[in-house]
């Protein structure tokens, strides 16, 4: 499951993911982020392990 997180997304990140994810991995893209962007990125990777994700992969190069 890959889920693209920058700037350029128009709608929350957790929108159209399940409110399960056990065993799921998860690939966060953090191309094109800003630092407060980022900052977030961190809260989402926490909601996404209390969520159940057994992997958060980070991809991707800040701008």
């Amino acid at each position: 499951m890959k889920l693209r997180f920058n700037q350029l997304s128009q709608t929350r990140p957790l929108a159209d993911l399940p409110a399960d994810l056990t065993g799921h991995a998860v690939t966060l893209d953090l191309s094109h982020t800003d630092a407060t962007q980022r900052a977030a990125a961190t809260d989402l990777a926490r909601e996404l392990l209390d969520r159940g994700a057994a992997r958060i992969v980070i991809s991707g190069n800040a701008a």
